[in-house]
């Protein structure tokens, strides 16, 4: 599936539907003032993994009590995870400026953002041995079957995570 025809087919399943009045713009803010501040420390993060950069953030002590260990993942799975999540840390400080009237919705900007995503994209693709179209195919199918005719609330709400699955896995199969 290219591009153009993922954008025709992802706007049939696109929620089109607005309810400002259901979240209060104090809990908007708080929650995008949270998740910038939580891809802040991720970017740092991810720069000192991936390029070495001294960690600019106050370090936590390491605790030999952690049930994690690098050891289990491909680090370009890991890089490229947190570059997308970064990534998106970006375009929601140009949200939050925009919130807050600071600018205009800075378009050049979010247009770049998706460039960089596409980029870390690209890298957790290829750690997974996969295409953007096998993803794309995949996404539809799984999306066609939880909205039959078009996008529904109840239908975003009720899911129906096992069938949703399974349609991933015939799609994993290669």
């Amino acid at each position: 599936m290219d591009s153009i025809e993922y954008l025709a087919a992802s706007a049939r399943t696109a929620s089109g539907q607005f309810h400002p009045q259901l979240v209060g713009n104090t809990l908007l803010e708080q929650v995008l003032e949270q998740a910038i501040i939580a891809g802040e420390r991720a970017d740092a993060v991810k720069k000192t993994l991936f390029y070495g950069k001294k960690l600019a953030i106050d370090s936590v002590e390491e605790s030999p009590q952690t049930n994690i260990s690098t050891d289990h993942i491909n680090p370009d799975i890991l890089h490229a995870t947190l570059g997308l999540y970064t990534e998106a840390t970006e375009l929601l400080e140009n949200i939050l400026n925009t919130l807050h009237n600071k600018k205009e919705f800075d378009e050049v900007n979010a247009f770049e953002e998706c460039g960089d995503v596409e980029w870390y994209l690209a890298m957790l693709y290829r750690a997974l041995k996969r295409t953007p179209n096998e993803a794309k195919t995949a996404n539809i199918a799984k999306l066609t079957a939880r909205y039959p005719d078009k996008f529904t609330s109840n239908h975003a709400i009720d899911r129906n995570i096992e069938n949703e699955r399974q349609i991933l896995e015939i799609h994993a199969q290669r």
